[in-house]
């Protein structure tokens, strides 16, 4: 006899409409704009009702501030998973720095420099907001203080590299808005790898730096 499928608890259908109302909302971000986006925009992108939309969340800002949560715990994962990568040596920390630099080159600076720009002139928006971020960078400072655990960098050092190096992502990725030139970026990431080196060789054992500065294929082909 073969079961009926099992119906979906109201729980798990309202997580879905969720679901589909962020990745919307994120998409929106990315395509046009905090300022142009709409609810009925959203709602419909995530093949909702207006009225579904809104029994979810009572505002657009509620959704957006959801929307970046969601978006920021993706991207810390995203870190998290390249790190254990380093530590399991299929990457090595030029690689890590490449994949880092994509992501804040990519959707997830776009969608930042719009929810910042409408934070900016919304203190309302703006409290709820510094939560979300507040959380995702002391994640960010767990990752990058276990990913050098085994170096001699002490866990200040270390985040002020990790600062460092967020920063000039992110103002690289500001830059991409009205300059495209790939070479350019790329010779500032060269650049900045290069700091990083010398900032943690000066910090670490030899048997240290070569564990982060290289994967177990670069270790096989030497």
């Amino acid at each position: 006899m073969v079961e009926k499928p099992r119906s979906r608890t109201q729980e798990e259908r309202s997580a879905e409409t969720r679901a589909k109302l962020v990745a919307a909302m994120l998409d929106c971000l990315q395509e046009v704009g905090a300022a142009r986006t709409s609810t009925n925009m959203v709602a419909e992108r995530a093949g909702v009702s207006r009225g579904a939309l809104t029994h979810h969340y009572a505002s657009k800002e509620e959704l957006l501030v959801d929307a970046v949560e969601h978006l920021l715990k993706e991207a810390s994962r995203d870190i998290r998973g390249l790190a254990e990568d380093v530590r399991a040596a299929r990457l090595d920390l030029d690689g890590f720095l490449d994949r880092v630099c994509e992501m804040y080159l990519g959707r997830l600076l776009q969608i930042t420099l719009e929810h910042v720009t409408e934070a900016r002139h919304n203190e309302h928006l703006r409290a709820r907001l510094v939560v979300v971020v507040r959380e995702f960078h002391a994640e960010l400072d767990n990752i990058w203080r276990e990913f050098f655990s085994r170096t001699e960098l002490s866990s200040a050092d270390a985040e002020t590299i990790l600062n460092m190096t967020l920063c000039m992502f992110r103002g690289m990725g500001v830059q991409t808005v009205l300059r495209d030139d790939p070479d350019y970026y790329q010779r500032l990431l060269n650049a900045w790898k290069t700091h990083v080196r010398l900032m943690v060789a000066a910090n670490s054992a030899p048997a240290q730096i070569l564990e982060l500065f290289t994967s177990h294929k670069q270790r096989e082909q030497g």
